[in-house]
């Protein structure tokens, strides 16, 4: 079945940026960013909604958890769903891999890291994670070897004061892509699980041209 997505078609713009929301959230919320993400209008953005609604119209989940870590099963779906996804949309949108990132917050961004990392995939312009971890789920096979990432940039950002997703394993995940090749950019804020307009704007900044 496709997945739902929000598009943010910008005229001109001759790149796509995916970006993956995170648990209980939905497809417009990191949607509503774009203009401040990429003012000089470069990306369109693609934002599909995840797999699993949850009760009572309160958003959607990528996969399930226990203690809230990754359910292998599941979340190998969801990578398979959504690497799908974005080559179609590549695809059809006639934009190669150098010219897409991938990101995503919390649940989002383990799956951009799984989909930027993972063995045979395609060659992603960037990656974005924020609030989130390196995927280490049985069943997923990551390349972290020392050129994987030839120089291609990823940012990182983590919430200092996050209880679901501590900032050292945000920092953990930034340490493995430098060692896999990869220009790191590494932010923390003074916030818990959640976004902040500094992050957004940091991220303006970082976005490749």
């Amino acid at each position: 079945m496709p997945l739902t997505s929000y598009r943010v078609s910008r005229q001109g713009a001759d790149r796509l940026l995916f970006l993956f929301h995170g648990w209980s959230s939905e497809q417009h919320h990191l949607a509503a960013y774009v203009p401040l993400i990429d003012p000089d209008v470069r990306y369109s953005a693609i934002c599909p909604r995840a797999l699993h609604d949850l009760p009572e119209g309160d958003g959607a989940s990528w996969y399930d958890r226990v203690d809230g870590e990754p359910v292998a099963e599941s979340f190998l779906s969801a990578v398979d769903a959504v690497d799908a996804f974005v080559i179609d949309e590549m695809h059809a949108a006639g934009i190669a891999p150098e010219r897409c990132i991938v990101g995503g917050f919390s649940q989002g961004g383990f799956l951009a890291l799984a989909l930027a990392l993972r063995t045979g995939g395609p060659r992603f312009g960037g990656v974005w994670a924020m609030c989130c971890a390196l995927p280490d789920v049985e069943g997923l096979v990551l390349d972290l070897s020392s050129a994987s990432g030839d120089g291609r940039p990823a940012l990182v950002q983590v919430g200092e004061l996050d209880s679901i997703m501590p900032p050292e394993r945000g920092r953990a995940a930034a340490s493995a892509l430098r060692h896999a090749g990869w220009n790191v950019t590494e932010a923390g804020y003074a916030m818990a699980h959640t976004q902040r307009i500094e992050m957004m704007v940091d991220a303006a900044g970082w976005l490749p041209t």
